[in-house]
């Protein structure tokens, strides 16, 4: 350990005799690994962490599938079915799309909102920070009108104070409030101020089989049940309601979609294609770095010698070009770590919307190990040429 610490004052000493080489080696490695940084956030937290919510390689979302549409919205009756006949899914719940107008504040606003059936909380496996969430009893026509709140809103109205048993106006309508979601949960990227139950909606087109009114279902899979079993269930039921149904389900379909892949969509290739690319950058930037280090040994084929007079082996020598290299890698790294913090932040700040499950995007510990991984062979690349030197 003292030779190692020895070898590592020596290395930081010759960098600093040559301080424009330093810059200039330290920069170009920065560039390189700081690009790759930045980049591989992106893909570790849109393409390789899984969903934020429990086991969740087990949920897929459902669509109805109809000639010329393969993943279209669901009609309520239809997912009703679903949920009642088919067996390899542990739940199922219907969600759509719904703003109320708050009042009876001292100001009035608009909230953006979903409408869910009971299961959708559950199936997601997210559970309330307070209160509880919907039951099956809730979810009809006639029911109490009750509302879930956003941390978020929450937060932002009543001061996280325990709000529920209390009203809110939603839509001119009072609703109780009977519980609050964590302000971290998201869908599809989204957040929501306000839930209520989609069972309670008594609009006659909702209830039409034959009407789509934009809902969308969601599904987690039984343990051990695959896509292809559970795609083979799903279109059994898909023929048993058109044959209950031929006018309105006639050649429907059901289309079931891992919901990873339905939310992440096309954009795979692009960022592999990209990770590829700014990864070859880094080879140039590593072969630049050794191109340096080349034409600097010329300067250094004294000092070899001189060691070599003294009694320092082969390996010896080698062992401090390494050890150099390592610090030349680490100074690098340590820089394109912090420009990776900055592009992945201006990024993201200035692509608000574009990119799937961004605000899952972060310089998290896989990334960290990931920056050091590629110190450590961004090192071993370029110096190789350290065996020039040597022999030099």
């Amino acid at each position: 350990m003292t030779s190692l610490a020895q070898d590592v004052r020596y290395a930081l000493r010759m960098l600093a005799q040559s301080p424009g080489f330093a810059a200039l080696a330290v920069l170009t490695l920065a560039l390189g690994i700081g690009a790759n940084t930045a980049l591989f956030s992106v893909v570790n937290g849109v393409l390789l962490n899984p969903l934020p919510y429990p086991h969740s390689e087990q949920l897929v979302s459902v669509y109805d599938r109809r000639p010329g549409v393969e993943r279209g919205p669901s009609v309520y009756l239809n997912f009703l079915d679903w949920q009642r006949d088919a067996r390899t899914f542990a739940s199922m719940a219907i969600y759509r799309n719904q703003d109320y107008n708050l009042t009876g504040g001292v100001q009035a606003q608009r909230l953006s909102g979903y409408m869910i059936s009971s299961d959708f909380f559950p199936t997601l496996g997210v559970q309330p920070v307070l209160g509880r969430t919907f039951r099956p009893d809730d979810d009809q026509v006639g029911a109490a009108p009750v509302v879930i709140l956003s941390g978020g809103l929450w937060s932002r109205e009543f001061g996280s104070v325990n709000v529920v048993g209390k009203s809110l106006v939603l839509n001119g309508a009072s609703y109780t409030i009977i519980g609050v979601i964590p302000a971290s949960f998201r869908f599809y990227g989204n957040e929501r101020d306000v839930y209520t139950p989609i069972g309670q909606w008594n609009d006659p087109s909702f209830r039409d089989r034959r009407i789509s009114v934009s809902a969308r279902v969601i599904g987690r899979l039984k343990t051990e049940v695959t896509m292809q079993q559970a795609q083979a269930d799903m279109d059994v039921v898909a023929r048993e309601l058109a044959a209950d149904f031929p006018v309105a389900d006639k050649n429907a379909g059901i289309a079931l979609v891992p919901m990873k892949e339905d939310i992440v969509g096309n954009i795979e290739p692009f960022l592999v294609v990209l990770l590829a690319a700014v990864g070859f950058l880094l080879l140039i930037a590593c072969a630049n770095v050794a191109n340096l280090l080349l034409a600097r040994s010329v300067r250094r084929s004294r000092e070899f010698a001189v060691r070599a007079a003294l009694g320092a082996g082969r390996g010896r020598i080698v062992r401090q070009l390494a050890t150099e290299s390592v610090v030349l890698a680490g100074l690098g790294a340590t820089l394109g770590l912090l420009l990776a913090m900055f592009a992945l932040k201006t990024a993201l700040h200035a692509l608000p919307g574009t990119l799937p499950r961004a605000d899952e995007v972060s310089l998290d510990g896989g990334v960290l190990l990931f920056t050091l991984a590629l110190a450590i062979g961004s090192a071993l690349i370029f110096g190789l040429a350290r065996r020039s030197e040597a022999r030099g």
